[in-house]
C-alpha cells in the first residue's frame, strides 16, 4: 500500500513540474505574440488581433496582474520624481518606463513596458494635478 501511494506521489510532483513548465512557455508564446501584434499595425494599419474576447480577457487580466506585481513594491511617485529630477528636461512616459526597466533589470523590449508607462502616466497626472510637475508641450 505504501508503495502505490509513493508511486502516486510521484507522478503527482512530475505532472506538477509539466504544468509548470508548459505555463512559463505560454507566457513566453504569449509575450511573443504581443510583440507581432505590436509590430504588424506598423505594416498594415487595419490589423487587429485576432481572437475570441474571452481568451483577449484572459490575457490582459494576465498582463494587469502581472504589471500590479511588477509595481507592487515600488514608489512609484518618488521613482518619477527622481527620474525626471535625474533626466534635467522633460521626458515621456516611456523613457520613465525605460529607465525603471534599466533599475530593475527588466528588459528593455518587454511586452509589459506599456502598461508600465500607463501607470507612470497616471502617476504624473496625479503629480501635476497638486502641481508638483508640469505637463510639457
Amino acid at each position: 500500500m505504501v508503495l502505490v501511494a509513493d508511486e502516486l506521489k510521484r507522478k503527482r510532483a512530475e505532472i506538477g513540474a509539466k504544468i509548470e513548465e508548459l505555463r512559463a512557455k505560454i507566457v513566453s508564446l504569449e509575450r511573443q505574440q504581443a510583440a507581432f501584434d505590436v509590430v504588424i499595425p506598423s505594416y498594415e494599419p487595419e490589423y487587429s488581433p485576432a481572437g475570441t474576447p474571452r481568451a483577449a480577457t484572459w490575457r490582459k487580466r494576465q498582463g494587469v496582474i502581472e504589471v500590479s506585481e511588477l509595481l507592487k513594491d515600488v514608489d512609484r511617485r518618488g521613482f518619477v520624481l527622481r527620474t525626471l529630477r535625474e533626466a534635467a528636461h522633460p521626458i515621456t512616459t516611456a523613457e520613465c518606463a525605460k529607465a525603471f526597466a534599466r533599475e530593475t533589470g527588466l528588459a528593455e523590449d518587454d511586452a509589459r513596458l506599456g502598461q508600465v508607462a500607463n501607470r507612470f502616466s497616471q502617476t504624473l497626472d496625479r503629480l501635476a494635478r497638486t502641481n508638483r510637475v508640469r505637463r510639457a508641450g
